[in-house]
């Protein structure tokens, strides 16, 4: 929420946000593969003061992209934190 105040001649701008850290997005591409195939995980997180990622990737950037290999289906879940409040958001990579 912007808030726009103008008085005397002095505009002055306030800004309030979330608390809460905001996943803007977490992809897989593809989606679906075939076994021995990569797929790029990418993602951009706003506000969040960690953000990892499970399956043993770990801690990764605010914004990013992975190269993952999985030999099944995996789920992956990006987990993200601003001090005592977080988002998770999980995708599935699919194999056949």
């Amino acid at each position: 929420v912007l808030l726009v105040i103008f008085v005397g001649g002095i505009l002055a701008l306030n800004f309030w946000s979330s608390p809460y850290p905001v996943i803007e997005f977490f992809d897989a591409e593809p989606e679906f593969l075939a076994p021995g195939q990569s797929s790029v995980l990418s993602w951009s997180v706003v506000g969040a003061s960690l953000v990892q990622i499970d399956q043993d990737i770990g801690q990764v950037t605010l914004k990013g992209s992975r190269s993952v290999s999985p030999y099944e289906d995996t789920i992956y879940r990006l987990t993200a934190i601003n001090g005592s409040r977080n988002r998770s958001v999980e995708l599935k990579v699919r194999v056949s």
